[in-house]
C-alpha cells in the first residue's frame, strides 16, 4: 500500500460509517475547523450524552413502574426536551455501530464516567438488533412512555425487531422510528472470532468487560472525590480502594488488557482519565519492576490521586483553551504542593500514607530535578515519584488536551522519553516500562507487509521478538476497513522458519485520526 493510498482511505461512504472518529458532521455555514465548530461539536456531544443518560433513566425506571406512574414524569419531560433541542431543524437518530454509538453522523466519544450507561444503552440496542432510533418533534410524552414499555414488557429472545416495528405501529406509537443494524465491511474469514475458539473469545470479552467496568469505577471514584474536595466534603477511599484491587487481580491474569484500556481518550474527562490511566500505567510498572501483590493496590491509590493537588486549582484555568498566563503557570507549578496539602487534609485519610504524599509531591520532579516544585534541600526521590514520573509523562503526552486537541503517537512519545533517560527519568525503570507497553506500544497502528494495517494489542512474551507484538488486522490492503479482523502473532513462522508476517512501517494514528480505543473497549 502507498502512501497516498493510506491518506485517502479515510475518506470512505457514509454509509459504512468510518473508523475515524475526528470528523465534522455539523452545519456546512460554519467554516471546517474554526473554533464555533469546535464548540458545536462540544454542545453536540453533550446533548448526545444527556440524551443517552435520559433514555438509560426512562427504560430503567420504566422496570419499576407502569409506563402510567408518575414516576416517570421527570425522565420523559427530560427527554422531550432532548429532542426538542435536537431535531429542531430535522429527526435526529441515536445510532449503534460496531458497539460505538452516534449522534447522526457524529461519534459519541463516552467518558469513563458515563461508561456504564452507554454500555446500557449499547447492550439494550445489540439484543434486539436495532441499528439507531430516531426521533422527531412528533414525539409526545405519551409515545415515550409506550415505546419504554416495550423493552420491558417484550422478551427479545422471544420476539424480533419486525415485532417490536408492528408494535409501535400497533400502539399507535409517534415520532420514533427504529433502524436495522449497519455494520462495517466484514472480511470473509474463518470464523467470526477473529481466529480464537467461542470460549477463548468468550473469556477475553468477560475479562474486557471486568475491566472495562473497573475502569469505569475508579473514574467514578476519583471523580466524585474531587469535586467533594473542591466543594469542601468528605472523602472516603473505599470504593476506589476496591476498584483498585480488582484491578490488580485482573492485572495479574491479563496485563495487557487492563493497559489497553489506557487508550482511551477524551480531552472533555482528561483530569479524571487521566489520574486512572497513570495508575494503571503506574500499577503494571511497579510489577514488572517487582513490587509485591499487595503493595500495588496502594501505588495504584497513590498514583490515582497523585493530582489532587488540581482540585484547588480554578475550573476556568484547567480547561483553558489558550495559552497560559504568568499567574496560570505559577498555579499549575504548585499543584504538586498543593496535593500533598490538601490530602493531609481530607478526613478520610488516617495519616497521610507516605507513597501517597510522595506520588503528589515527586511526580513532577524529574532524576535530575529540572521540573518543579523547585527544592533548596537535599532530596532523593521515591521509587514512587520515579514510577509516577514515567506513568504520568507518557499518559500526558498520548492524551489530547483541552489546549492540545491531538496527542503524540505513542511510539514518538516513547523515543522522545528515552532521550531524556538518565535526566529526566529512571534509565532502569523506563526499560521496565518499555517491556509493559511494549517496544511498539500498545494501541499503536503498524502497516504489515500484506499491505494490511493492524492495531497491536499485546507485546510480545520473549525479550527477544520486543518488534513482534500480537496485532489484530484492521483494513485490508485497499486500505478499507475490516470489523471482526484476524488477529496475528507476529512471532509466529512458516514450515520453512521464515517469520509469516512482517512490520514495514508504523504508521501515526494521531496522523490519520485513527482511535484505536475501540479495540480495547
Amino acid at each position: 500500500m502507498s502512501d497516498s493510498k493510506i491518506k485517502e482511505a479515510p475518506v470512505v461512504d457514509r454509509q459504512t460509517q468510518p473508523l475515524l472518529t475526528h470528523e465534522k458532521s455539523l452545519s456546512r455555514k460554519i467554516a471546517s475547523g474554526s473554533e464555533a465548530e469546535n464548540i458545536l461539536d462540544q454542545q453536540l456531544a453533550m446533548l448526545g450524552i444527556q440524551l443517552i443518560t435520559q433514555l438509560n433513566v426512562l427504560i430503567k425506571t420504566s422496570y419499576i413502574y407502569d409506563r402510567t406512574n408518575s414516576a416517570l414524569d421527570k425522565p420523559v419531560a427530560a427527554m422531550l426536551t432532548l429532542i426538542k433541542a435536537l431535531a429542531h431543524d430535522h429527526p435526529v437518530t441515536l445510532r449503534l455501530q460496531n458497539d460505538f454509538l452516534f449522534l447522526g453522523d457524529s461519534h459519541l466519544k463516552v467518558s469513563a464516567q458515563q461508561m456504564a450507561v452507554a454500555t446500557s444503552i449499547i447492550d439494550t440496542l445489540n439484543d434486539w438488533k436495532i441499528g439507531g432510533v430516531t426521533f422527531s418533534l412528533a414525539a409526545e410524552s405519551k409515545d415515550l412512555r409506550e415505546f419504554a414499555a416495550l423493552f420491558v414488557n417484550f422478551d427479545h429472545n422471544t420476539k424480533t425487531l419486525g415485532d417490536l416495528r408492528d408494535e409501535i405501529a400497533g400502539r399507535g406509537i409517534s415520532g420514533i422510528e427504529l433502524e436495522d443494524p449497519r455494520q462495517l465491511a466484514i472480511k470473509e474469514l474463518s470464523g467470526t472470532d477473529g481466529g480464537m475458539g467461542s470460549d477463548s473469545a468468550n473469556l477475553q470479552q468477560k475479562r474486557k468487560m471486568k475491566a472495562k467496568n473497573g475502569y469505569a469505577n475508579v473514574a467514578g471514584s476519583i471523580g466524585s472525590m474531587t469535586q467533594s474536595v473542591r466543594e469542601g466534603g468528605t472523602v472516603t477511599f473505599k470504593q476506589a480502594k476496591r476498584a483498585i484491587q480488582n484491578i490488580v487481580d485482573l492485572m495479574m491474569d491479563d496485563e495487557a488488557t487492563v493497559l489497553g484500556l489506557t487508550t482511551l481518550r477524551c480531552h472533555d474527562e482528561y483530569t479524571h482519565n487521566h489520574s486512572v490511566n497513570v495508575s494503571l500505567l503506574s500499577m503494571a510498572l511497579a510489577n514488572r519492576a517487582g513490587y509485591p501483590k499487595v503493595e500495588l493496590a496502594d501505588l495504584g491509590l497513590a498514583a490515582l490521586f497523585h493530582d489532587m493537588g488540581k482540585s484547588t486549582i480554578p475550573m476556568e484555568v484547567l480547561n483553558k483553551p489558550g495559552e497560559f498566563t504568568d499567574d496560570d503557570w505559577v498555579a499549575m507549578r504548585n499543584h504538586p504542593t498543593e496535593g500533598v496539602l490538601t490530602l493531609s487534609k481530607l478526613r478520610g485519610i488516617a495519616n497521610l500514607p507516605g507513597r501517597m504524599a510522595a506520588a503528589s509531591f515527586e511526580h513532577h520532579m524529574n532524576l535530575d530535578f529540572s521540573g518543579y516544585p523547585k527544592l533548596t534541600v537535599p532530596w532523593t526521590i521515591s521509587l514512587t515519584g520515579r514510577i509516577l514520573t514515567i506513568a504520568d509523562c507518557y499518559d500526558a503526552m498520548t492524551s489530547s488536551r483541552v489546549y492540545r486537541r491531538e496527542p503524540m503517537s505513542p511510539s514518538k512519545v516513547l523515543n522522545m522519553m528515552f532521550s531524556k533517560a538518565g535526566k529526566s527519568f529512571d534509565p532502569v525503570l523506563l526499560k521496565l516500562f518499555v517491556n509493559c507497553v511494549g517496544i511498539i506500544p500498545i494501541g499503536s497502528l503498524v502497516m504489515l507487509d500484506t499491505s494490511e494495517l493492524a492495531v497491536v494489542l499485546k507485546p510480545a512474551v520473549e525479550k527477544a521478538d520486543a518488534e513482534r507484538p500480537l496485532v489484530r488486522v484492521i483494513t485490508d490492503a485497499q486500505g478499507d476497513p475490516i470489523d471482526h479482523g484476524r488477529e496475528i502473532d507476529l512471532t509466529e513462522k512458516d514450515e520453512n522458519g521464515d517469520f509469516r508476517h512482517n512490520i514495514v512501517r508504523l504508521i501515526d494514528n494521531t496522523e490519520y485520526q485513527f482511535d484505536t480505543s475501540r479495540y480495547f473497549v
